[in-house]
């Protein structure tokens, strides 16, 4: 589906992403398409940073994480994907485990999403246990 769009504001606004070389050297990465890989990335610019602690000791912290309310109709367009491509895309970060479905939405209601990646701890971060372990059945 191209739709003649801009990568400008492609995706919700982020400053970046922080891939770790224990990630990209994974199993549930590597088994990532390009697309999909899109999908993990607006996901990811939809989380909305609180900046917590003192001024001495401050730390960011993902304050939507379990609440990211995506509408795929406007994912798909900023993105330029099919809904086929789209809903494959995230059954394949659910079953990987990068993310989890928090919500299921209908009657125009968002799914919400949470991101398993580095925002959370280390014995919430399925991806680390796939293939071992899959997330499939949890997939709307």
């Amino acid at each position: 589906m191209n739709n003649n769009r801009s990568d400008k504001g492609m995706y919700c606004k982020f400053a970046s992403i922080s891939l770790t070389k224990e990630l990209l050297e994974s199993v549930a990465w590597n088994e990532l398409t390009k697309k999909q890989i899109q999908v993990f990335i607006y996901i990811w610019s939809c989380l909305q940073w609180a900046n917590m602690g003192s001024k001495r000791k401050s730390h960011w912290v993902a304050a939507n994480n379990g609440d990211i309310e995506i509408s795929t109709v406007k994912m798909r367009k900023k993105l330029g994907i099919s809904k086929a491509t789209c809903t494959t895309a995230i059954h394949k970060l659910i079953t990987v485990g990068l993310i989890r479905l928090t919500r299921e939405g209908q009657n125009k209601v968002c799914h919400k999403y949470k991101m398993l990646y580095h925002v959370v701890p280390t014995n919430e971060q399925r991806w680390k246990k796939y293939p071992d372990q899959d997330w499939a059945h949890e997939c709307p």
